[in-house]
């Protein structure tokens, strides 16, 4: 071996040594010394309650046939068939009065100002989700008119991921 590679190697052994022999101060009680001791024994596990169904998507085909009854949005999404579906019915099932939540409240509020009618946000609100759903491609252009610029921005505006989204944003480029 050449006489540096020789020094080298004894550096490193020696920096290895003194780094094994390191001292830990233990004069200080760990952390897990001190916590409390609890017995699990009796303990339930607690379980996540169901989450809540807020609507119910009915779904079909271009024939009329029922392709599937969903809760979300991304149930709807998530479906094998969803390719086949050309239409879908949005029912509020959810307990109690129809409150929006935050994100539809985004959504509502974006379709009021690109003109929606004020009034019935929960009615808007359904619409919306309806128009996030799927149309039809080969009405798609007079089923989004129906809807109208403010719906389809409210459903950009919830879903501006969802698998139809690059459709209703070249659409509304078309009406605006």
């Amino acid at each position: 071996m050449r006489r540096r590679s020789v020094l080298q190697f004894g550096v490193a052994a020696i920096a290895l040594a003194g780094c094994s022999g390191t001292n830990i101060d233990t004069s200080q009680p760990a952390a897990l010394d001190m916590a409390p001791v609890v017995d699990n024994k009796d303990k339930i596990p607690r379980e996540r309650p169901e989450p809540l169904t807020r609507y119910q998507f009915t779904c079909t085909a271009a024939d009329g046939s029922l392709i599937g009854k969903f809760s979300s949005l991304e149930e709807v999404w998530a479906s094998t068939r969803y390719l086949h579906v050309t239409d879908c019915q949005v029912d509020y099932v959810g307990k109690g009065p129809h409150i929006l939540t935050p994100e539809e409240t985004a959504a509502v509020n974006a379709a009021l100002a690109a003109g929606a009618a004020s009034g019935d946000a929960s009615g808007l609100c359904l619409r919306i989700i309806k128009a996030c759903t799927r149309t039809d491609p080969r009405t798609i252009a007079a089923s989004l008119s129906i809807y109208g610029v403010p719906v389809v921005k409210g459903a950009l505006t919830l879903a501006p991921l969802a698998p139809q989204a690059a459709v209703l944003t070249k659409w509304l480029k078309t009406e605006v």
